[in-house]
């Protein structure tokens, strides 16, 4: 048994079928979602109104007249954009239980789910209630999905995983500590591997009595679990790039520009355009860096440190004048690999950025490293002088990384 169903159980084990329970049963709706739909709901919360109140899982205040109001609060682990999405239906009921109305939420309204008709949609006596594809808004027609087409097929394909884990809600980061930026970007490649075009066939009927149904206090109370959960389980699960190292001079550093005083160290020097911006935007994403680079320690903690304050960005450094090897030499490369206890079966996860085919792209090749190479250089040979030297991607300045590594990500084979 899986933690995953682990947890499951251990909701299910707060089912309780009191008289609220069954009511909440019997007016629970039918969802109506997309063919190809990879999302399903996972568990329900309801709550009971007899009376005005506000809601204890939204925004809305819920206001049953004279009759009974239930809320659905309908959990699902993603949506196609982030990690972790909750939804509502209300069905209204006179004093009698009779049906008067439903509503329900989509991007952050409260709809009125009626057709064009003025009618609810009822097949077997079930409510019925079309949820949009990826973004599970509700609508009460496939028309009103339909004419959101552009921007649903848009965000269940290019914009897949755009907002990593869901943090702008009461479950996000007080609820159970701020999201890594490696967290973010796992969570972003996992809903891109499952981008999906809507096909806007409604066929896929999911009984919202078939998942754990509980009171919203125990859904509330198992929500932050689950998403903790997830956090551990993403780096586990989703193929991810350990490390990217990454060389200095015509690589970050323009050597046209460096001034060597005496000869050795390099005092002043200027970055390649958009260099720094790649070092940031790396850390953004949550990639740990690991400068590789030939030369003594003085140049790089002039130039990277003191002058462009890029130091901090990288976990481990592997510089020459240290280790007493130059690249190709694997010990260049073993040293930030041991340092960060990266094991030989993760150095195909691994990536080396260079613009030395002799030096960096062999040395990355001789390990079994993804090679990169960087040919914006006017200084370096262009043609490998034979298979050891040949990168497995090359790139024509550093603004290109980021994209690139994506790919590569992306098309990482799970163990």
């Amino acid at each position: 048994m899986t933690q995953s169903d682990t947890l499951l159980n251990h909701l299910e084990q707060h089912v309780n079928q009191t008289e609220d329970w069954s009511l909440a049963q019997k007016f629970a709706p039918v969802l109506r979602f997309d063919s190809a739909e990879p999302f399903l709901p996972l568990a329900v919360g309801y709550t009971i109104f007899r009376e005005t109140a506000k809601s204890p899982s939204s925004k809305f205040t819920i206001d049953p007249s004279d009759g009974i109001a239930i809320e659905y609060a309908i959990w699902w682990d993603w949506d196609i954009q982030h990690l972790y999405e909750l939804e509502h239906i209300w069905v209204y009921l006179d004093v009698n239980e009779q049906l008067l109305k439903v509503e329900a939420s989509a991007h952050g309204q409260q709809i009125l789910m009626e057709q064009s008709d003025g009618t609810i949609l009822l097949e077997n006596r079930r409510i019925h209630i079309y949820s949009e594809s990826g973004k599970h808004g509700f609508a009460a027609e496939r028309d009103w999905l339909i004419n959101r087409k552009d921007l649903t097929v848009s965000n269940c394909t290019s914009k897949a995983g755009n907002g990593g884990i869901h943090t702008s809600n009461p479950f996000g980061a007080e609820a159970f500590g701020n999201p890594t930026a490696l967290e973010h970007r796992l969570a972003k490649r996992y809903m891109q591997r499952l981008a999906f075009t809507p096909t806007f066939d409604f066929s896929k009927h999911f009984d919202l009595r078939t998942i754990p149904f509980v009171t919203w206090e125990h859904l509330e109370a198992w929500i932050p679990e689950r998403i903790i959960w997830w956090r551990e389980q993403l780096p586990k699960v989703i193929p991810h790039l350990q490390l990217i190292c990454l060389d200095s001079g015509d690589t970050m550093v323009d050597e046209a520009t460096e001034v060597k005083p005496d000869g050795e160290i390099v005092e002043y020097a200027e970055l390649i355009p958009t260099a720094d911006m790649m070092v940031n935007d790396l850390v953004k994403e949550g990639y740990a860096l690991a400068l590789v680079a030939d030369g003594p320690r003085e140049t790089f903690e002039n130039v990277l440190k003191n002058q462009y304050q890029l130091w901090d960005a990288f976990s481990a450094f592997a510089i020459s004048g240290d280790v007493g090897v130059s690249k190709p030499d694997k010990r260049m490369f073993l040293t930030v690999l041991n340092a960060l206890n990266i094991v030989e079966a993760d150095y195909a996860n691994v990536v080396m950025v260079g613009n030395n085919l002799e030096r960096d792209i062999k040395g990355a090749n001789n390990l079994g490293l993804i090679s990169i190479w960087m040919s914006w250089s006017p200084r370096r040979s262009k043609i490998p002088a034979d298979a050891s030297e040949k990168p497995d991607h090359s790139i024509g300045s550093p603004a290109d990384l980021i994209s690139l590594l994506e790919t590569i990500e992306l098309n990482l084979q799970p163990k």
